[in-house]
């Protein structure tokens, strides 16, 4: 097992395999338990809503879980198209066994598929702690992340689980049970009993002739679209900076330009950015999105690709509406860590991906874009070539896979892992959310080839257009605030100096993301490991954590070094949640037995 949920009482599982619409439904009326659906691939989207929500989600009982696992296209049309009656919690990201590959090679290989989770009461999910084991790099056996001096505040076990699955690979046309059984774990909580389970793969809809009018009305043809994007307004396109609101100045680009646009926008998660603060209303929020959306939509060239990265659930709203003007290529799972809100950690960034009209081979799988090695990346990082999954990135280790050449690469696919947040101060610059380098060098390397045109119209300080001045293509920067357009402007100054603009640099930093204060740099003269290691011997004494107060009796150090080095008393007790962990899975004996680099 991979998993281990804490205080689990398993639910029983009961699976019913449907193959017909008229399949008795009665017993669902008032199920406050667990419900699963596995939708069927290429159904009419809009029958089966219907049948959804008729069916199932109307009858849930008012305590219930609903999960609708199916691929990410089927996905994205059912949530759009499901009763209000549910609470939308979360988006789970599920790798598949084997990469299914664009045969043309206009899209990346499609590595996952999905699952939706909702409940029919409001609030936070309510689910057991579930854990993920500890995965071994098989060079060197030790834990694939290195968790340095911070071993102490880990559980044995594994880290809590995310929301992207990559250790249980499964076959949504086939075996799928690991995946059930994770759920009947994960929802092991005391008020539920059963998960039901509805596998409708074998089941097959048919369209009724209101169905057909109503899909007609939902889908806008492409070459219609094309008509209404077309403008007088012209500005030249070599490489540039441009400051100003995203719109007006997207409104001077010319027609057919752009070889590549992307977008990071604002998630209006009231996040405070230089000159304004990130709080729109929903409603007002998408309309904004839509029209830039339009925007980059027109200057893109025929056959480009268009990416916009956003939170899952935001992603969906943008999807739903660049289908009508553009066409599907991929979504991108950007297995990317975030800052831990809950018990199930945020990981799943969807890049969204779309072509203007049918998409060329992308230059990256047909070999039209070089595999740069960048000075800024770690020596394991390669834009086309990603690390295989599992292999760690201590130097020792790395250095060791070279000499004996060993083979860490992985296929290219629209699973991403081994691109990591940016973690330490030195590599950022002061702007609250910076995107790691590494990202925009692999979609840079994967859509375009060199001296090609890349645009970003919410360009920040400067991430998009630096990586595409450091890969050799032209670049449009926009930016509403001077201060990083200006941070963004004198970067570009040091690649033309030959200076990294993505190297490690000692700055005072006044914007950040996380709400926690930043800790000012101290010498430490009691290390925090020693004083968080004092409260698990308190807690140990007490059978439960101890507050500050307790600290100040039971403790062998002053309580102002907890005040000083600490951000919060939750930091201070990271130790006594967990009794700590080990890098190393085998002894030095089994270590020389295994001769794993023989």
């Amino acid at each position: 097992m991979t998993h281990l949920s804490e205080n689990c009482n398993s639910l029983n599982i009961k699976q019913f395999s449907v193959n017909k619409e008229d399949f008795s439904l009665n017993h669902i009326t008032g199920l406050d338990d667990v419900c699963l659906i596995i939708l069927p691939s290429e159904s009419p989207i809009i029958q089966l809503n219907k049948f959804l929500s008729e069916n199932i989600v109307d009858k849930l009982g008012t305590e219930s879980t609903l999960i609708i696992i199916g691929e990410t296209n089927d996905l994205v049309h059912t949530h759009a198209g499901l009763s209000a009656s549910v609470q939308y919690q979360l988006w789970i990201s599920i790798k598949c066994p084997d990469a299914k590959p664009s045969y043309e090679n206009n899209a990346l290989p499609n590595y996952h598929f999905g699952a939706f989770v909702y409940t029919k009461y409001k609030g936070s999910l309510k689910h057991t702690k579930t854990r993920i084991r500890y995965t071994y790099c098989p060079a060197c056996d030790k834990t694939t992340k290195d968790y340095g001096g911070k071993k102490h505040t880990y559980n044995s076990y594994g880290t809590l689980i995310s929301d992207v699955w990559r250790d249980i690979p499964s076959d949504l046309n086939g075996d799928l049970n690991n995946v059930i059984k994770r759920f009947a774990d994960m929802f092991g909580i005391p008020s539920y009993k059963e998960l039901v389970v509805f596998d409708w793969r074998k089941l097959h809809f048919s369209l009724r002739d209101g169905d057909k009018d109503e899909i007609a009305e939902e889908h806008i043809e492409y070459g219609t679209q094309y008509q209404l994007f077309t403008h007088t307004a012209r500005e030249d396109s070599c490489s540039k900076l441009i400051s100003g609101d995203a719109l007006e100045k997207l409104h001077k680009l010319p027609d057919n330009s752009v070889d590549f646009a992307f977008a990071d926008p604002p998630y209006n998660l009231k996040k405070k950015y230089n000159n304004y603060t990130d709080d729109l209303s929903i409603t007002e929020y998408f309309e904004w999105c839509d029209r830039w959306i339009r925007e980059l939509a027109r200057v893109l060239k025929p056959g480009r690709t268009c990416a916009v990265l956003n939170i899952p659930l935001w992603a969906v709203r943008h999807f739903l509406y660049m289908e009508k003007i553009l066409t599907f290529q991929n979504w991108i799972v950007w297995d990317a860590l975030s800052f831990p809100v809950r018990f199930i950690m945020p990981a799943h960034y969807a890049i969204i991906c779309f072509s203007k009209g049918n998409s060329r081979p992308l230059p990256g799988l047909t070999g039209c874009a070089d595999n740069f090695q960048i000075r800024s990346s770690a020596i394991t990082f390669q834009p086309l070539k990603p690390l295989a999954e599992c292999f760690c990135l201590r130097s020792r280790c790395i250095k060791t896979r070279q000499t004996k050449q060993v083979e860490d690469r992985g296929q290219l696919t629209d699973l991403w892992w081994d691109i990591h947040r940016l973690k330490h101060n030195s590599r950022r610059v002061d702007h609250p959310c910076q995107l790691p380098p590494q990202l925009m060098y692999r979609l840079i390397s994967v859509f375009t080839k060199p001296n090609e045109i890349i645009l970003d119209c919410f360009n920040g300080a400067g991430t998009t257009t630096l990586a595409a001045h450091q890969l050799n293509r032209k670049y449009i920067g926009i930016e509403l605030s001077e201060k990083y357009h200006s941070i963004a402007a004198s970067r570009h100054e040091e690649i033309e100096m030959g200076i990294d603009p993505f190297r490690k640099v000692k700055r005072k930093l006044t914007e950040k993301n996380s709400t926690v204060e930043r800790m000012p740099a101290q010498r430490y003269e009691v290390p925090k490991k020693t004083l968080q290691l004092d409260v698990r011997r308190v807690a140990k004494i007490l059978h439960r954590l101890p507050a500050r107060d307790e600290m100040v009796t039971h403790g062998n150090y002053p309580i102002r070094y907890y005040d000083d080095y600490f951000a919060s008393w939750g930091e201070a007790c990271a130790a006594a949640r967990h009794d700590g962990m080990s890098e190393s899975r085998t002894t030095g004996i089994e270590k020389k037995q295994l001769n794993l680099f023989e």
